[in-house]
């Protein structure tokens, strides 16, 4: 068990903190009439310093409760209780540190005065131990015991009451604080009132529950008379007189109190307490009547209100959500389960080329144009001429096309019509030829549509492990933050903490604080919070959303030139946050120039960020890329740069594919990032550099396409170049950069753009 001091409640003077104040001193006087000489109220006053009370009021009313008793010692004594206690609480504050049982130790210390020199007062017939001591320190044992009950009970009904539905052990304890409290009053008041009193509870406890549950009241609030007198005759009255009333709950307002008060005038009749003065009589049968009545005054307007606070709960609880999630998340693993069975599909389909079929249909074609009615063809059944064939045919699949020249010498020296042998078989080499096209455009469409069918699978996947996951590990933690929320006055029902980064997801009753929230989450989990999202639904409530700020921050810039001559760049720059912890930025250069090349490589740069910001693999993404370049008429390419950076560590993963050289500008230094790959739709199996690289504060990172590094003479002059530069920021090093290689060219051959990104701590 610990205490929470950094959630310090501060009661302003209003009439809400007067009721408040003037409670707590009822509650204290009425405990130290529990047990006379036992300063029982010690432990409520601890637990009112705990929960974040007054630091002035609450020891002064302490103090003045004490002095009630008319006890010189005991006055004294309470003096130093208060003000050790209260000094305590106030160095735990300062230095925002939590008591946790250590504060048994304290309270012990407190009543060592008490244990040395009190006078122990006890009613006749109760005293079991002669030893004053040993009934002293046994008080002590008690109080310190107490002081934990009566902490967990002021925390409940001051921070939760409220807002969220009270746990058991939080159920018990103000069970255990009550007995104490109401014993007091008995004893101070006597049987009849108490038993007025509490007929009168009784009878609102069932008009506001109307349940069953509303019998729990009545064995409650017999506790002190059954202690006190040693008879359970109370108890039974109680829960007789609850029953009841429950019989006649829906019958109206005054039904439940009629009930009640002829079954305690009845029960009072029994016990023999109308056998005094008549005055007395006429007295304790207006309280009762008064007791009984008054409950019934609450409209049942404000009733449903009170109950729809105390004891309905319409949110959703944790166990429906987490089915909900559960289902969706094997909704979203069955629907990746169909996209790798269309994979396998397309993979089963992928089968290699295999021609000798379509050469053997030649072959059949040949002898059945040109051969059928030929009177030689017979005899060349029987000789080599079709082996020659064969061969021609053979020559004219690799070549495309056959002449006389291809002609073999079984055709030449037996065939007597090869002229008609070499039309027919260039027709049927012209459709081989769109056959095969065909046939391989099929088959790379296959890949690409397994290859996104191969992303998707695992994109749905990773999704509905995330949405399956129990965040038990996270259980205690959502709970503390609950607590602490409701200790600041905001009633958060529901509250959930989901993936790597812990993002806080928090549905708040009422008007929303959060800068509180964030201060209480930044407290609880150790990192910086920031509010991400809003969303008000269900009139009061609002769902929040809380993620954690980066650390760090990219600004960029960019400068090019466009080739002389041309119109529009063939290159296409891109500066994207993909979320709020990750950044890319990244270059591609069409081969060539102009309105083609521009679309070439702004088609590259869209497909890479719809695909990072989509979290595909980045083998998908290149895979993709390079098979749709592929399938460009005039067989252009594009060089890419990528550089995707999660602001969180500063890690950068880069990706070359043909690309010139890119340069990690340091403190005055250059990293040199070099590219070994060929262009994107080039080779049907892409081998891109892959790297990755720590980045720190200040670090500017250079992309050029090859428009920049072919103005230089080689590598060393533009290394050297930029050494010389300082860059104050990457806009300023960007026109640097330009400026210096066209300042080396008379025109500009090609096109040329420099981007430039810096890396900074916020």
């Amino acid at each position: 068990m610990y205490f929470l001091y950094n959630d310090v409640m501060t009661f302003k003077i209003s009439a809400k903190s007067v009721f408040f104040y003037a409670v707590y001193a009822a509650a204290l006087v009425f405990m130290n009439k529990t047990i006379d000489g036992v300063p029982l109220s010690l432990g409520l006053y601890f637990a009112m310093l705990l929960c974040g009370t007054n630091l002035i009021v609450t020891p002064v009313l302490y103090i003045l409760a004490s002095i009630a008793h008319l006890n010189l010692i005991a006055s004294l004594l309470s003096l130093f209780e208060a003000g050790f206690l209260c000094l305590v609480t106030f160095i735990y504050r300062r230095t925002k540190r939590k008591i946790r049982i250590e504060a048994a130790a304290y309270i012990a210390i407190a009543l060592s005065p008490y244990i040395a020199f009190a006078e122990w007062k006890h009613a006749d017939g109760l005293a079991l131990i002669d030893n004053e001591y040993a009934l002293r320190g046994i008080a002590a044992v008690a109080i310190i015991v107490f002081s934990f009950f009566c902490f967990k009970t002021v925390y409940a009904l001051m921070y939760r009451a409220m807002r969220c539905k009270l746990k058991e052990d939080e159920l018990v304890c103000c069970a255990v604080t009550y007995a104490a409290f109401g014993t007091g009053v008995y004893n101070l008041a006597g049987f009849f009132i108490y038993s007025s009193l509490a007929a009168g509870a009784i009878v609102f406890c069932v008009r506001l529950a109307k349940s069953p549950a509303a019998i729990i009241a009545a064995p409650v609030l017999a506790i002190p008379p059954a202690v006190v007198a040693f008879t359970p005759e109370p108890m039974t009255a109680y829960i007789i007189a609850a029953s009841a009333a429950l019989l006649f709950a829906n019958a109206g307002r005054v039904a439940p109190s009629v009930v009640v008060l002829f079954l305690s005038a009845l029960y009072s009749y029994f016990s023999g307490l109308f056998d005094c003065a008549t005055v007395l009589i006429v007295f304790r049968a207006l309280l009762l009547v008064c007791t009984c009545v008054l409950p019934s005054v609450p409209s049942d307007k404000y009733l449903k209100t009170l109950k729809e606070r105390l004891l309905v709960r319409e949110v959703l609880p944790d166990t429906a959500v987490s089915r909900s999630r559960r289902r969706t998340g094997e909704k979203l693993y069955r629907i990746s389960e169909v996209f790798r069975e269309i994979e396998c599909a397309f993979n089963a389909l992928d089968e290699d080329l295999n021609d000798s079929a379509s050469r053997g249909r030649m072959l059949d074609d040949l002898k059945e144009k040109c051969c059928k009615n030929c009177e030689k063809a017979k005899r060349c059944e029987k000789s080599n001429v079709y082996a020659g064939f064969k061969k021609l045919i053979d020559s004219g699949c690799v070549k495309g096309k056959v002449n006389l020249i291809d002609l073999p010498s079984e055709v030449t020296l037996n065939c007597t019509n090869p002229t008609d042998i070499l039309v027919r078989l260039n027709s049927l080499l012209a459709e081989y030829r769109r056959y095969m096209t065909e046939a391989e455009n099929a088959k790379s469409g296959r890949i690409l549509l397994a290859d996104q069918a191969h992303g998707v699978a695992d994109v749905m996947k990773s999704c509905a492990v995330e949405l399956c996951k129990t965040y038990s590990e996270y259980s205690e933690l959502e709970e503390s933050i609950k607590n602490k929320l409701s200790a600041r006055g905001i009633s958060c029902p529901e509250l959930y903490i989901s993936g790597d980064d812990m993002e806080i997801s928090a549905v708040v009753c009422g008007k929303v604080n959060a800068k509180i929230m964030t201060e209480i989450f930044a407290e609880a989990v150790g990192k910086k919070y920031q509010l991400k999202d809003k969303l008000s639904y269900d009139g009061e409530k609002s769902c929040l959303v809380f993620g954690t700020p980066p650390r760090l921050d990219a600004a960029f810039g960019v400068a090019y030139a466009i080739k002389s001559g041309e119109r529009v760049s063939g290159d296409t720059h891109s500066v994207i946050k993909i979320n709020e912890h990750s950044f890319l930025m990244a270059l591609s250069d069409g081969m060539g120039s102009g309105e083609y090349a521009k679309k070439v490589s702004a088609t590259a740069i869209s497909l890479i960020e719809a695909f990072y910001r989509a979290e595909m693999p980045e083998g998908t993404v290149l895979k993709t890329i390079n098979k749709l370049l592929s399938f460009n008429r005039d067989e252009r390419f594009t060089c890419i740069d990528i550089a995707a950076v999660n602001l969180n560590t500063g890690m950068a993963d880069f990706v070359k594919i043909g690309s010139p050289a890119g340069i990690i500008v340091r403190e005055g230094e250059i990293k040199v990032l070099e590219s070994q790959s060929l262009p994107l739709g080039i080779l049907e199996n892409l081998r891109p550099t892959v790297c990755t690289e720590q980045l720190r504060n200040g670090d500017i990172v250079v992309f050029m396409s090859d428009g920049i590094t072919s103005a230089f003479s080689s590598a060393t002059e533009l290394y050297e170049f930029m050494q010389e530069l300082k860059p104050l920021n990457p806009q300023n090093l960007a026109d640097k950069i330009l400026a210096g290689a066209k300042a080396r060219t008379k025109s500009v051959a090609d096109d040329m753009t420099v981007l430039c990104t810096r890396i900074f701590e916020k």
